[in-house]
């Protein structure tokens, strides 16, 4: 067949964001057996980086944008008109094109693209109504109103989105029955997505009392939050207990107020982008996820679990992953909680290697590589 791909993000084997990791490993697979093509937003910086694509694709139409080192509100602005730009751009291309099947990237993606006379497929990776959702439901005061109308605004905006595709992909079966909730009439399959796309066998001693966030920061406020919240609530109670823990905030593009932390205080490291992912997972006792606002699967704790790392996260955390507590990784919801769970696989680290081994055949049964690629080709099958 003859399949475009559309990316909101370049796709590349070492990207910054983990979904840009995930198409380029559905673009080794798929032209195998495919003709694909491929229309992707890139920074101008980034565009050297199409040159190793071109042996996956037979045409790439690339979308770029100027790059962004501060992310003020003119360059969150800009941000936002860049993404309908580029749904625009990309529509163009899927109405003009001779395609057999179009599959498209993040629900942001298709906002203002069009419905075709060929196939169209959603790979939702976030279901961006739940975190809105949230929000509102945990805003106070004068804001509440305000986020009221975001989360109906945003809803819409989803339903009339998904309305343009013969099929869904979700991470989970928790957002599948969530878009039916809001859509009953969407046709939707669970797709997650594989774990541990660059890990291998290699091993690495373990930095003694050392707890690892990574997530991408740049465009992803939540993780920015994610990581002060652990820092400002959590850390300081490993503390009193753990007064050698070191508190590793690694990752693309921190801003200011992350960075700022690693010249106050030497139990913070702030060390940016990780080119080997590997080593930084393996490295680490423990991996913490303190996710405060629930979208789809959390690629970085499935990462960390394929490495065999023991997890620490939230109930939105766990939600699309669906790990047993307790047995394949730990779940805490309050910093007390939290605390004590990261304290514990500090302590005794024969409990902390079972809780790592349980976690890494959990994702081996439910998120290898070759399964979601299967099911995605079943999809295909079914539309064609």
């Amino acid at each position: 067949m003859k399949i475009l791909i559309v990316s909101l993000f370049l796709p590349r084997k070492k990207a910054t964001h983990a979904g840009g990791r995930y198409v380029y490993a559905l673009l080794e697979h798929l032209s195998k057996n495919h003709e694909i093509y491929l229309a992707t937003r890139l920074e101008k910086t980034e565009l050297p980086a199409l040159e190793l694509l071109r042996p996956l694709c037979r045409e790439i139409y690339p979308y770029t944008y100027r790059t962004v080192g501060k992310r003020s509100l003119p360059d969150i602005v800009r941000l936002l008109f860049n993404y309908a730009g580029f749904s625009r751009f990309a529509g163009r291309i899927a109405q003009e094109g001779s395609f057999d099947l179009i599959q498209v990237e993040w629900v942001e993606t298709a906002v203002l693209m069009k419905k075709t006379a060929r196939p169209m497929v959603l790979d939702a990776h976030d279901v961006i109504t739940k975190p809105a959702e949230r929000l509102m439901k945990n805003s106070r005061g004068m804001s509440r109103p305000f986020n009221f109308l975001r989360y109906l605004a945003v809803k819409t905006l989803e339903k009339r989105t998904l309305k343009k595709f013969a099929m869904v992909f979700t991470l989970s079966e928790y957002d599948r029955r969530y878009l039916l909730a809001i859509d009953p009439r969407i046709r939707a399959r669970v797709v997650p997505v594989p774990a541990g796309l660059d890990i291998t066998g290699s091993s690495f001693e373990r930095q003694k009392d050392t707890i690892l966030f990574l997530a991408s920061y740049k465009y992803r406020r939540v993780n920015v939050e994610a990581a002060l919240y652990f820092y400002r609530e959590v850390f300081p109670l490993i503390r009193k207990r753990v007064p050698e823990a070191k508190f590793i905030i690694a990752g693309y593009g921190p801003p200011e107020e992350l960075i700022s932390l690693e010249g106050a205080d030497p139990g913070v490291s702030v060390p940016g982008f990780v080119e080997d992912l590997e080593a930084c997972y393996k490295k680490a006792p423990v991996f913490v996820a303190p996710i405060l606002v629930g979208g789809g699967i959390i690629v970085k704790i499935l990462d960390a679990m394929a490495a065999g790392t023991p997890v620490v996260t939230t109930t939105y955390g766990n939600e699309g992953i669906g790990a047993l507590p307790g047995r394949d990784l730990l779940v805490a919801d309050d910093p007390e909680s939290f605390a004590a769970a990261v304290i514990k696989l500090l302590e005794y680290p024969h409990y902390a290697e079972e809780i790592a081994r349980n976690g890494l055949d959990y994702v081996r049964q439910h998120f290898s590589p070759g399964a979601t690629m299967s099911k995605i080709e079943a999809a295909y099958k079914e539309l064609s």
